[in-house]
């Protein structure tokens, strides 16, 4: 029975010895190809950024940067919650470009809260020994791994319930513009339709809730920031006609719209009035001064972008659409025109641009004498806004005596 004990204990002894060794050499055989990853990524990262065809902020990164790029957006396509090791120690800065920048490309990641990512709370883990795991926070280490939390903002109750109900409310928001732009292949009127769709559903906002920068904010709640609707804009257009890219200039946000191989400026944001002219309410009436406007018009009243395709065709929607009169009989034509179209519309209003001197007295004259001679029991005035002082667009509101607003 002793003999049978010890050769128990030996061979337990043996195959701990075995295993010991074993670990030895595969742990030593880890942190060699740990080691190898570390130095083939370190002369990866002094290689040129890479160029992607469609995704301006991706091209606009380092090489770091774009790493983290890719490595987050693989992680959110599989809905996991840490990435995997990252070969290198990131800074709060990097992390925070290379997730803003997947979200500005790509809009429908909606449900990614850019303002989580914090690595001095979300920090990994290392192995020492029979002390378990000892916590490290990267930006104060020389560590050369790392994994990073990704914070889904709608997972902030603690249930995938909540992620569902976004992202049923999300895809009805989607069918619900596809009802409106189905089958429309005029890709100035399905950047217009968009347009309007936007004004029409939200309202502007310089702060909001947790989705007021996101796509989810505009089409969904229905309150969003500059971003908010830039994103929402991007992700409809792409769904329905073709590129475009989210445009930053100072703190603004807009869009740049492919249409028929000529980018154009869009910024809905601006365009929506949010049914107040002059501080006055005035239900109906949009603006379209700054959708597909060319870089020399756009921005003689924006902050100039950080970057972006040169948008250089002055062919604007007025032009495009024919309410851009250059003469005195022009303006009677288009007036006379538009009169017939809005009539009956929701709120009487219609836009002209001209670039003529004493335009908006031009206009007046037109409109009154338009609805003397062929509508005198429909409208007996007008109302004349000009709506930027840089750009020559104005808007015309035909009243009645019981309905006017104090226009000029």
């Amino acid at each position: 029975m002793g003999k049978t004990v010890k050769k128990i204990i030996f061979a337990s002894f043996c195959f701990a010895f075995v295993m010991l060794v074993v670990y030895v050499i595969m742990n030593q055989g880890r942190v060699s190809r740990e080691e190898h990853d570390y130095e083939k990524m370190q002369e990866q990262m002094t290689e040129a950024p890479e160029i992607r065809s469609g995704l301006l902020y991706f091209n606009m990164l380092d090489k770091r940067c774009q790493y983290v790029y890719d490595v987050i957006k693989e992680t959110v396509r599989k809905g996991d919650e840490f990435t995997p090791r990252i070969p290198f120690v990131l800074t709060e800065e990097e992390l925070r470009k290379a997730a803003v920048a997947l979200c500005n490309d790509d809009p429908s990641l909606y449900y990614i809260n850019v303002d989580g990512f914090d690595l001095q709370n979300h920090s990994y883990t290392e192995k020492k020994g029979k002390t378990g795991y000892l916590v490290v926070v990267p930006s104060v280490t020389a560590d050369k791994f790392m994994t990073v939390h990704i914070p889904y903002t709608v997972k902030n109750d603690g249930s995938s319930a909540f992620f569902d109900k976004t992202q049923s409310r999300f895809t009805a928001a989607l069918k619900k513009a596809d009802a409106i732009v189905s089958d429309v292949h005029d890709k100035y009127l399905i950047c217009r339709l968009i347009h309007d769709y936007l004004t029409g559903i939200c309202s502007k906002t310089e702060e909001g809730g947790v989705y007021a920068n996101t796509a989810y904010g505009a089409l969904v709640e229905g309150e969003a920031t500059s971003l908010g609707y830039a994103k929402a804009f991007k992700l409809l257009y792409e769904r329905y006609s073709g590129s475009s890219y989210i445009i930053q200039g100072g703190g603004e946000y807009w869009c740049s719209a492919l249409l028929n191989d000529k980018y154009y400026n869009v910024d809905v944001y601006t365009d929506d009035l949010d049914g107040m002219i002059d501080g006055y309410e005035m239900r109906g009436a949009q603006s379209h001064i700054y959708l597909c406007l060319d870089d020399e018009s756009f921005y003689k009243d924006h902050p100039e972008k950080l970057s972006g395709p040169t948008c250089s065709d002055k062919t604007n929607y007025f032009i495009y659409n024919g309410i851009a009169p250059t003469t005195p009989a022009e303006i009677s034509s288009v007036v006379m025109r538009l009169v017939e179209e809005q009539r009956f519309a929701k709120g009487r209003y219609f836009e002209i641009y001209c670039e003529i001197e004493g335009a908006a007295d031009l206009i007046r004259e037109s409109v009154l004498n338009t609805l003397s001679v062929n509508y005198p029991e429909f409208a007996d005035g007008c109302e004349i806004f000009r709506l930027s002082e840089n750009q020559p667009v104005y808007l015309v509101h035909m009243t009645s005596k019981d309905d006017t607003t104090g226009g000029n």
